[in-house]
């Protein structure tokens, strides 16, 4: 049996294109490891520890920004950190959710405006 289970749909319609999108994932974990961290990001890129899980799974990644922060330009940028480099691959709006399954390596976040916060959800795989 599953030990996870996320579903997500996407629907748009702009002009003349229009289409809907849904997808529904089961995963199963070896290890029941979990770590979870709110970080208060500035525009410096930060390092996430990743240090108390083995093997990394599922994650679940939100940009939890409100009050002035919630301009769309207030963005969070995550992704692999490799040689003082972060190489971005999901981008948040604030209130915006991510879920994936993370490779191995180093991962860092950077936002877009000072005091903007993420929180990671990391399952252990």
């Amino acid at each position: 049996m599953a030990d996870v289970s996320f579903s997500a749909s996407l629907q748009y319609d702009k002009d003349r294109l229009s289409n809907a999108v849904s997808v529904s994932q089961t995963a199963s974990q070896a290890t029941a490891g979990v770590l979870l961290q709110t970080l208060r990001l500035g525009t410096a890129v930060s390092q996430i520890s990743t240090a108390t899980i083995g093997a990394l799974g599922m994650c679940l990644a939100q940009s939890i920004n409100s009050g002035a922060l919630t301009a769309s330009t207030c963005t969070i940028t995550f992704g692999q950190y490799s040689g003082g480099v972060l190489y971005g691959a999901v981008r948040l709006r604030p209130g915006e959710p991510a879920v994936m399954r993370l490779g191995p390596g180093n991962y860092a976040a950077q936002a877009a405006a000072e005091g903007s916060r993420l929180v990671l959800t990391i399952l252990e795989d």
